[in-house]
């Protein structure tokens, strides 16, 4: 699987890609999860899929099998406008550096057939995409399931609020720590021999330039 970085500026690389991942989403989101109601054009967007947003899909075999979304926290995102008041330690977290990780999936027919693999595939390629944009801390609402298999990869996972069900699957707040180490752990459990990370064209730099680092003894506090 290579994971392919689709933003603003090569989105016209990616347009039949972006209409049918945003068709896998609405099969996903609404027909699956029924978090949202049904779409006349059976694509599942929301107020965050702004020119702020970028797009890391995975693709094997010219067709999409796993996606997420990645949006500036100093931008309007879920936890910011949907969900603040799960983070009470202490707040919301707004950063040039850290990123609202969400709208992951991978296709039903590969959830159980690739396992931990392609999850660990497409997540290294997260984590190297977040190495190279000078991403720090990565995370957002997080359906707790996913919490034992990030702690698997090495990641260090800090919660930033409580725990709250949302359409009957329990979430919380979480945010993970962008590193070396984090990168190495999870590669290990993809079983990747080189990066399977695709950038095209140009492609906007995630963290402004000059942007100051994130102190991370915030975290330490929650």
């Amino acid at each position: 699987m290579l994971v392919h970085v689709i933003t603003s500026s090569n989105s016209a690389l990616y347009a039949s890609e972006l209409n049918e991942l945003f068709r896998i989403r609405h099969k996903i989101y609404v027909e699956e999860k029924r978090w949202r109601e049904p779409s006349p054009d059976g694509m599942e967007r929301d107020q965050f899929d702004t020119e702020h947003a970028v797009h890391l899909v995975g693709i094997q075999e010219g067709r999409i099998i796993a996606g997420s979304r990645l949006v500036p926290t100093t931008q309007p995102h879920l936890l910011s406008e949907v969900f603040p008041h799960l983070c009470t330690r202490p707040g919301v977290l707004r950063h040039e550096r850290v990123a609202e990780w969400t709208r992951g999936f991978v296709i039903p027919e590969f959830r159980e057939k690739a396992g931990v693999t392609i999850k660990a595939q497409f997540c290294a390629a997260v984590m190297e995409y977040c190495l190279n944009q000078g991403i720090e801390q990565i995370g957002g609402i997080q359906e707790i399931y996913w919490l034992p298999l990030w702690k698997r990869f090495g990641w260090r996972v800090t919660v930033i609020g409580d725990a709250a069900a949302i359409d009957g699957v329990l979430c919380v707040p979480a945010y993970f720590e962008v590193s070396v180490e984090a990168f190495e752990g999870v590669k290990k459990r993809a079983v990747l021999s080189r990066s399977n990370l695709v950038e095209r064209g140009d492609i906007v730099p995630f963290v402004p330039v000059q942007a100051p680092a994130f102190d991370a003894s915030i975290l330490s506090t929650f």
